[in-house]
C-alpha cells in the first residue's frame, strides 16, 4: 500500500508570512450528515439557533466539593468519561473521582486518586476507554489511573509539565508538553504499554507552549505557543524537523495565554487567545491554509484563559472563561455562511473554574438533549463548597416519545481505532461509531467491541511480539480491552490480516448483533434472499462456468439494422418532479436494478428517489426518497443484493441503504445498513466489484492526489492508481482483476492490477482534458468516449495488451455533451448516451474496427441512461438491450432490437450464453487472496421457444432442370410475340382520317 504523510487530508506547506491563500485551497463541502437539526427544514436552517440551554435543577448538581483553586493555562479544570467526573482536590496533588450517576452532596463520597509528588497542572481522560485518566504535575511527572487504580507513573520532562493528552485512536499512547525555558518548549509522545519509558517521538517548539491537541483521527498534533501562533506536526514522520507540517499566522497577541483544539477528525482547528487590547478572541483555521483564519470571534476584555470545546456531531463550539460566569456557544461549522457566529449563552451563579462536555453516549437522547456542559463553579453560597453544574442543551421537538435519528447521528464509540504499529505505518484510520438509539446502542457497541478487538489484535504482525527498540512499543497493549475472546462471533475478523481500513459506521441493525448483520451481506455471498430475479418470460437453467469474458468473433456487421424503440407510455415513469439537473456528468443520475430504480433528485440533504421497477406510471408527488445528509455525487445498486442502494456524498460518506419490501409511496423509512466514512477530501465515484460480493471501489481525492480505495466490508485492502494528475473515471474489468482509469492532466489511459496495485499498461487517451468515460468489452477490449481538440467527440477502441494507440477511432460530431458508453459484450455493441441530446448512438465492434449503427432518437433530451442485465431483455422479440432513459420530468423505458427472418425461433446466433451478473462468481475471501473469477453463464432461451440452430430448414419447392428450361423458353417466346404484335399494329395517331381526305378533295 502506498503511504502518505496524511492519508486523511493532504496538507500543503502553508507560509504564515503570506496573506494570499493557497491556489489549491478550497473549503470542502459539509461532511457530517446531521448538523444539530438542519434536517427537515425547508430553508435548511439549523435548529441549533432554537436549541435552549439552561441550568439543571439543584438536585442534579454535584455539590459540597472541596477543590484546589490553583490555575494553569492548559487545564480545563474538569475531565469527564462515561462513568466519572475528575476534579483537582484540595492541596493540588490528587484528583477526586465522582460517580457520574450519583449527583447531590458528594463531598464525602468521592474517591481520591493520589500519587503525583508535585502539584497537578493538567489532567485528561481517554476517548477510547472509560475509567482511564492521566495527570501531569509541576515536577514533570505523569501518572495514569485505570479503574481508579494507579497503573503507570514516569518522569516525562525535567521541568514542570504544561499539558497531557491521550491519543484519540491508539491505546496506551500519551502526549505531554513542557517548557524548558521562557522561549522554548518540547512535546513528547510516549507508548506507556511498552517496557521502556522513553519517548518514541519528540520535537522542540519555539516561543514556548501553552497547550496541545491531537486531531480526532490521531494523525496530527497541534501546539499553541506564547507567540500567538499554532504549530502543527505529524509525529509519524521520522525526524522532528520533517514532522512540522504548518504554522498559523500570529492572530492572537503574543505573551497572552492561548489554547488550541481540533474539531474532531476534520482538518480544522480552533484557537483562543487575546488581542492586544486584551479582548478575548477565538479563530477557526483550515489546516490547509494557515495564512489567515476562516473566521474569528471577539468577546469582552479579560485576562483569563478562554477554554474551547467542540461537538463534532452537532458542530457547535463552546467557550468558557475561567473566572467568568458566562458560557457561550457558536456555530462551529466551517462551511456555514457565518462560522463562529454566536448562537447563545448561559449565565451561572458563580465564577467558573473548569468546564467539560459530557460524552455522547451518556446524553438523554430521548429528551432531545444534544449536548451537556458540566461547569465547575466556586462556592455557591455562604458556607457552601464548590459545585459541578450540569447545563443540558435541548433541541425543541413536538414530542419526545420516539428517538429522533436526525438529531443524533452515530457517534464515536469508546474503543481504540487502530494498533500502534498501524498508526506508525500511516495506515488509514478506522474510527468506530456506535448508535445512540437506546434500543440499539448496547448491541451496536457490543458488535463494535468484538470487531475492533479482533481486528486490532490480529493486525499486529507476528514478529512484533518483541519490543521495538526504536519506538519503545510491544505487540500487545496494556489495555485489557484489546484482548479479544478466543472465538469472535464476527465473521469479518477473517479479513483482519489486511491493513486497517476506512471508517465504517453501522446504523439501525435489525438483529441483536449489529456487526454480524452487516457481514451476512458482505461476506456470505450464497444467501438465498438475494437470488437473482429472472424476467418472467425466461427460464433459468442451471448455470455453467465459462472460460472467460470474450467478444464474439465475426468478420461482418450483424446488427446494421439495429432498431431503437420506446415502450408504451404505460411502461414509463412520468411526473418526476425535482430531478437533479446539475448532477455530475462524470456519473449517472439514474441506476436500474432488477427490483428498483434510483434517481437523483433536487432538495436539501442529497435526496435520491427510489421506485419499484414493476410499478410504472405516474409517480406520486411525494415519492419515497433517501436523504443522504449532503449532496449526492454518485449512486450505485448492489449487483448481488437488489435491495441495497449505495449513495456517495460530498461529505465523504458512502452509505448502504436497505429498501423495504413495501410500496414505495409517501413516507418510507430506509434502514441505513452501513456506511463508510472515507478519510479523504471527497468521493467522486463508486463501483461495486462485478464478481465478488461486498467489495467496492471508491474514487477519492485529497488536496493533491487522486486514488481508488478498494475495500471489503469494514476493511480497506488496496489503494490503486494514486496520482497527482487527477482521475476522470474508472471501471472494473468484467473479471474484477483489473481497474482501468483515465487521468486528467497527463491524459493517459491506465490499467492496474487491483490486488497488487501494480501499473500493468499505460497509453495516451483523448487529446482533451474534458471528461472521458470508460467501458470494458470483455477482458481484452476497452472503449473510451471523450473529446479531442476542438470539442470533437470521439469513440476509441483499445486492446488491453497495447494502449500505445487505439485500434480504431471514430469522430462522432462536435458538441459539449458527455458521451456515456454502455457496453454489450455478448453482441459486441457500444451504446453512447448523448447527455443533453435526444440521440443515442450505437457502434458494433467487428474485428478491430468500429462500425456505426442506426441512431435512436427520443422526443426529450437525455439526462442519463441505465441498462438492465441481458436476462431482462425480451429475447422473444429479438430485443438485445433494455434500458431506462431519464429526462427532466420522466423516465422512459426503451429497447433495442434486431429484425430477423424467423422470429418464432430463439435467435441463439445473437443471444449466446450470457454472464450471470447477479450471482457472485468468486468467494470474497478467495478473491482477496488472489483467486481468479470464472464467469457463470445463463442460457437465455425461453422454455417455450426452440433455438434457431435446431429449427428445421425452410421448405423449398423442388423443380427439375428440363421443366425449368422448357418453361423459361416458352416465357421467352411469349414475350417476343407480344412485342412483335405491338410493332405490326398501325399507329392510330398517325393514320389518315377519311373525313380529312374528303376535305382536301373539295
Amino acid at each position: 500500500m502506498e503511504k502518505s504523510v496524511d492519508a486523511a487530508w493532504k496538507i500543503p506547506r502553508a507560509n504564515p508570512e503570506s496573506s494570499a491563500p493557497d491556489k489549491n485551497w478550497a473549503l470542502p463541502a459539509p461532511w457530517p450528515d446531521v448538523i444539530m437539526s438542519r434536517m427537515r427544514a425547508d430553508d435548511w436552517s439549523t435548529e441549533s439557533e432554537n436549541a435552549t440551554a439552561s441550568l439543571a435543577t439543584r438536585e442534579a448538581w454535584y455539590s459540597d466539593l472541596a477543590l484546589d483553586a490553583s490555575d494553569s493555562v492548559s487545564a480545563d479544570g474538569l475531565a469527564i468519561d462515561g462513568h466519572s467526573l475528575y476534579v483537582k482536590a484540595t492541596g493540588g496533588n490528587s484528583l477526586q473521582a465522582i460517580d457520574l450517576n450519583c449527583p447531590g452532596k458528594v463531598g464525602s463520597q468521592t474517591t481520591t486518586l493520589s500519587g503525583p509528588a508535585g502539584r497537578i497542572v493538567d489532567w485528561t481522560t481517554a476517548l477510547h476507554h472509560d475509567n482511564l485518566v492521566a495527570a501531569a504535575d509541576s515536577q514533570g511527572s505523569v501518572t495514569v489511573w485505570q479503574d481508579r487504580i494507579q497503573t503507570v507513573a514516569f518522569d516525562a520532562h525535567a521541568s514542570a509539565c504544561v499539558s497531557v493528552r491521550f491519543h484519540p485512536t491508539v491505546a496506551g499512547v500519551l502526549a505531554t508538553s513542557a517548557n524548558s525555558g521562557p522561549t522554548s518548549g518540547e512535546v513528547r509522545l510516549w507508548n506507556v504499554s511498552a517496557d521502556t519509558q522513553t519517548p518514541f517521538w519528540h520535537t522542540n517548539v519555539d516561543n514556548g507552549i501553552d497547550s496541545i491537541s491531537i486531531r480526532g483521527d490521531g494523525q496530527l498534533l497541534a501546539a499553541s505557543t506564547r507567540a500567538g501562533t499554532c504549530a502543527i506536526f505529524d509525529p509519524r514522520l521520522a525526524g522532528s524537523i520533517d514532522s512540522v507540517v504548518g504554522v498559523t499566522a500570529a492572530f492572537h497577541a503574543a505573551g497572552r495565554p492561548t489554547r488550541v483544539l481540533w474539531t474532531g477528525e476534520a482538518p480544522f482547528l480552533i484557537t483562543t487567545g487575546q488581542s492586544k487590547m486584551r479582548e478575548r478572541s477565538a479563530a477557526l483555521w483550515d489546516q490547509r491554509n494557515l495564512a489567515k483564519p476562516l473566521a474569528s470571534l471577539q468577546l469582552q476584555p479579560s485576562t483569563k484563559t478562554l477554554i474551547p470545546f467542540y461537538d463534532e456531531d452537532t458542530r457547535l463550539a463552546y467557550f468558557a472563561e475561567k473566572g467568568d460566569v458566562i458560557i457561550h456557544w457558536a456555530d462551529g461549522d466551517p462551511s456555514s455562511a457565518t462560522p463562529l457566529a454566536q448562537l447563545g449563552s448561559v449565565v451561572l451563579p458563580a465564577p467558573i473554574s473548569g468546564c467539560a462536555l459530557l460524552p455522547k453516549p451518556q446524553l438523554g437522547v430521548m429528551r432531545g438533549e444534544i449536548a451537556r456542559v458540566h461547569a465547575v463553579v466556586e462556592s455557591t453560597g455562604a458556607g457552601q463548597g464548590a459545585a459541578i453544574v450540569p447545563i443540558p442543551h435541548i433541541a425543541p421537538r413536538r414530542t419526545y416519545l420516539d428517538f429522533h435519528s436526525d438529531l443524533f447521528p452515530d457517534t464515536r464509540a469508546p474503543l481504540p481505532a487502530q494498533s500502534f504499529e498501524c498508526w506508525l505505518d500511516q495506515a488509514p484510520v478506522c474510527i468506530p461509531k456506535m448508535a445512540l438509539d437506546p434500543a440499539k446502542s448496547a448491541d451496536s457497541l457490543a458488535g463494535l467491541r468484538r470487531t475492533y478487538c479482533s481486528l486490532l489484535s490480529r493486525s499486529v504482525p507476528a514478529d512484533a511480539a518483541e519490543p521495538a527498540a526504536d519506538h519503545g512499543s510491544r505487540a500487545e497493549p496494556e489495555d485489557a480491552m484489546l484482548n479479544p475472546p478466543a472465538e469472535s462471533e464476527n465473521r469479518l475478523s477473517k479479513l483482519a490480516s489486511a491493513p486497517a481500513g476506512l471508517e465504517v459506521k453501522q446504523h439501525n441493525m435489525p438483529s441483536a448483533t449489529a456487526t454480524a448483520s452487516v457481514n451476512k451481506r458482505t461476506v456470505e455471498h450464497h444467501d438465498p434472499k438475494v437470488k437473482p430475479v429472472v424476467a418472467d418470460q425466461l427460464a433459468r437453467i442451471p448455470t455453467k462456468q465459462g472460460s472467460g469474458w470474450k467478444l464474439p468473433e465475426t468478420d461482418h456487421a450483424r446488427f446494421k439494422y439495429l432498431e431503437g424503440f420506446a415502450y408504451r407510455p404505460t411502461d414509463h415513469f412520468t411526473n418526476l418532479l425535482n430531478v437533479n439537473l446539475r448532477f455530475s456528468q462524470q456519473n449517472d443520475p439514474v441506476r436500474v436494478g432488477p427490483k428498483h430504480i434510483a434517481v437523483s433528485l433536487k432538495g436539501a440533504g442529497g435526496q435520491v428517489g427510489v421506485f419499484c421497477r414493476d410499478s410504472p406510471g405516474r409517480v406520486p408527488d411525494n415519492p419515497a426518497t433517501i436523504a443522504h445528509g449532503a449532496d449526492v455525487v454518485d449512486i450505485e445498486l448492489d449487483p448481488f443484493d437488489p435491495g441495497v442502494v449505495a449513495t456517495a456524498g460530498v461529505d465523504g460518506r458512502l452509505q448502504m441503504w436497505r429498501v423495504p419490501d413495501i410500496p414505495l409511496v409517501g413516507e418510507v423509512t430506509f434502514e441505513l445498513e452501513e456506511y463508510i466514512h472515507v478519510t479523504a477530501d471527497r468521493i467522486h465515484q463508486v463501483r461495486f466489484h462485478p464478481c465478488a460480493r461486498g467489495v467496492v471501489a471508491v474514487l477519492v481525492s485529497d488536496i493533491d492526489a487522486y486514488s481508488i480505495y478498494v475495500y471489503s466490508g469494514l476493511m480497506l485492502h488496496f489503494i490503486v492508481g494514486k496520482t497527482s494528475d487527477g482521475i476522470h473515471s474508472f471501471e472494473w474489468s468484467p473479471s474484477g482483476d483489473h481497474i482501468a482509469l483515465t487521468t486528467k492532466k497527463s491524459r493517459l489511459l491506465r490499467i492496474y492490477d487491483a490486488r497488487s496495485q501494480d501499473l500493468l499498461v499505460s497509453g495516451p487517451a483523448m487529446d482533451s482534458i474534458r471528461p472521458s468515460r470508460i467501458a470494458w468489452l470483455g477482458n481484452y477490449r476497452i472503449c473510451l468516449a471523450g473529446f479531442s481538440t476542438g470539442s470533437r467527440r470521439q469513440l476509441a477502441l483499445y486492446s488491453t495488451d497495447d494502449l500505445s494507440r487505439p485500434l480504431s477511432t471514430v469522430t462522432i460530431d462536435v458538441g459539449p455533451g458527455v458521451l456515456v458508453p454502455i457496453s454489450d459484450a455478448d453482441c459486441g455493441i457500444i451504446y453512447l448516451d448523448d447527455r443533453g441530446s435526444r440521440l443515442t448512438h450505437a457502434f458494433e465492434v467487428v474485428g478491430d474496427q468500429l462500425i456505426e449503427l442506426p441512431k435512436f432518437e427520443s422526443p426529450l433530451p437525455s439526462l442519463g441512461m441505465a441498462a438492465l442485465p441481458k436476462v431482462y431483455s425480451d429475447v422473444a422479440q429479438c430485443e438485445v438491450l433494455r434500458a431506462y432513459r431519464l429526462s427532466s420530468q420522466s423516465l422512459e423505458s426503451v429497447g433495442f432490437r434486431v429484425p430477423r427472418k424467423r422470429p418464432e425461433f430463439f435467435q441463439d446466433a445473437i443471444f449466446p450464453d450470457t454472464v450471470d451478473t447477479e450471482t457472485p462468481a468468486v468467494d470474497t475471501l478467495a478473491w482477496l487472496g488472489g483467486a481468479a473469477a470464472l464467469p457463470l453463464l445463463i442460457n437465455l432461451c425461453p422454455p417455450d421457444m426452440k433455438p434457431l440452430s435446431e429449427a428445421p430448414p425452410v421448405p423449398v419447392r423442388q423443380r427439375t432442370f428440363a421443366v425449368e428450361t422448357e418453361q423459361t423458353a416458352n416465357n421467352t417466346k411469349d414475350a417476343i410475340s407480344a412485342m412483335l404484335s405491338r410493332v405490326d399494329e398501325p399507329d392510330e395517331e398517325q393514320a389518315p382520317s377519311p373525313d380529312s381526305e374528303s376535305d382536301w378533295d373539295d
